[in-house]
């Protein structure tokens, strides 16, 4: 899942941007807002877990410039890790996974994110649709279900949704699972696939959100 732009990245600068009441100190220094890496534990990728490897661990930064705060420049950091597991006998990705975390904003003393006021669906909408996947367009997914997992030590609700989508040429129907946790000062999302003809792959997907580590603590 790799992304050419984090809507949710944007959809904080342009908070921050588009608010011509925010207080803070304007100076030299950029008003910096960095999310702590969230990934998956070792112990759960490879032979002896899922299955599944990382393909990368990438810091998302996005900077600009605000006439509106005296020009003073906004810098988002987050983190994007990326996960996929390969059927080397089939040549061809069987799952996906990804693993994003964002900071908290100070928006006039308040502390806000747009994902934290996203439903499932809306996160789904917003980071898949920004993301070149191995499953194409995923617009058109609906939900079909909610599991259970723990994830960073928090019992949460993993949103299922089904869409028929073009993979690899032909026409594949894809399970898509999306969780989000607050973890200390970041949110961490947790979205992964599947086609629905390996049912297998939910529970390794379970797994893998369960898995999740991040380093910054409540």
């Amino acid at each position: 899942m790799a992304s050419r732009r984090l809507a949710t990245v944007l959809a904080v600068t342009l908070l921050l941007t588009g608010a011509g009441c925010i207080g803070f100190i304007t100076g030299e220094e950029p008003l910096t807002y960095s999310a702590e890496r969230a990934t998956v534990a070792d112990s759960a990728l490879g032979d002896g877990g899922t299955g599944y490897t990382e393909r990368s661990v990438d810091q998302e930064v996005i900077e600009q410039t605000s006439e509106d705060l005296g020009n003073r420049t906004v810098v988002i950091e987050n983190w994007l890790a990326r996960y996929e597991k390969q059927d080397d006998f089939i040549d061809e990705t069987v799952g996906v996974f990804a693993v994003v975390s964002t900071h908290e904003v100070d928006v006039v003393g308040e502390p806000q994110n747009p994902i934290a006021n996203m439903s499932e669906g809306e996160v789904l909408t917003e980071l898949v649709g920004q993301y070149e996947t191995s499953y194409g367009d995923l617009s058109g997914a609906e939900r079909t279900d909610t599991l259970q997992a723990t994830m960073l030590g928090e019992q949460t609700d993993v949103a299922v949704f089904t869409t028929t989508t073009n993979f690899a040429g032909r026409e594949v129907e894809v399970n898509i699972y999306v969780s989000v946790v607050k973890h200390g000062d970041d949110y961490v999302v947790a979205i992964g696939g599947h086609p629905t003809q390996l049912p297998d792959e939910r529970d390794n997907i379970l797994d893998l959100i369960e898995s999740i580590e991040h380093s910054d603590e409540e």
